[in-house]
């Protein structure tokens, strides 16, 4: 029998491995023969994937973004790793067993997986799809908290890039004291403030390197701003 302890490393490291399949990479490749880190945004990711092939190709990309997330943390809540699980409701702030750090690692390893792929040489998108995909999973009221702040602080800043870091910033806070949970959630032991709030933490740790340089540019005055022109030199360089 496999040490409980062996899936602590095995886990997380599958997920990198399924988080690094570049879907939009290779719809984009399959439609039009283009490589997405050199066309359009320059982003390997569900938009870029939608200006250089189309909505519908764009859409199914970010459709199996979102898959990857989902279904990665979703195959370890139905697998029992730990002789402890209970299914049972636990105290908020307790952290149960074995089960919630394989969670954790999964949700923070997928997304990471997408964002530096090992298959593009560590190149990748910006871990939104595969995001949503794990939020809406262990919570969708998280999931709708993100967007709400992703868009409005959109509307206020018109920053796009920004505001959907922004956006996570805000939200770990609130993650840690949800206290409504998903039927599935309370039956594998997510519904833990802990837990979930260690979810988002783990999301948030495995997108900041993408968004360093639009909050810098956005200081800098040379990031996209909705409605505005900017004016670049010929050594800069915008990836929206």
């Amino acid at each position: 029998m496999v040490p409980s302890w062996i899936w602590v490393i095995i886990c997380p490291l599958i997920a990198y491995l399924i988080g690094s399949i570049p879907f939009s990479y290779l719809v984009a490749k399959w439609r039009t023969g283009k490589d997405l880190r050199e066309v359009g945004t320059k982003n390997v990711g569900g938009l870029n994937t939608m200006i250089t092939a189309g909505f519908a190709f764009g859409f199914l990309a970010g459709l199996m973004d979102f898959a990857k997330g989902l279904l990665c943390v979703l195959t370890v809540m139905l697998i029992e790793f730990d002789d402890s699980f209970t299914g049972t409701a636990v105290d908020p702030w307790t952290f149960p067993d074995l089960d919630a750090v394989i969670y954790i690692l999964v949700a923070t390893c997928v997304v990471l997986g997408h964002n530096f792929s090992i298959y593009l040489k560590f190149k990748g998108g910006r871990g939104l799809g595969t995001s949503a995909g794990i939020l809406c999973l262990v919570n969708p009221l998280i999931l709708v908290i993100y967007m709400t702040f992703h868009a409005l602080l959109t509307v206020i800043t018109k920053y796009v890039r920004p505001s959907q870091f922004f956006g996570f910033l805000l939200t770990l806070p609130i993650a840690f004291f949800i206290p409504i949970f998903p039927p599935w959630a309370i039956n594998h032991l997510l519904n833990n403030g802990l837990i979930l709030g260690l979810i988002v933490t783990g999301i948030v740790v495995a997108t900041i390197p993408k968004y360093i340089k639009p909050v810098v540019d956005m200081f800098q005055g040379k990031e996209y701003k909705i409605g505005k022109e900017l004016k670049l030199t010929e050594d800069d360089q915008l990836d929206v």
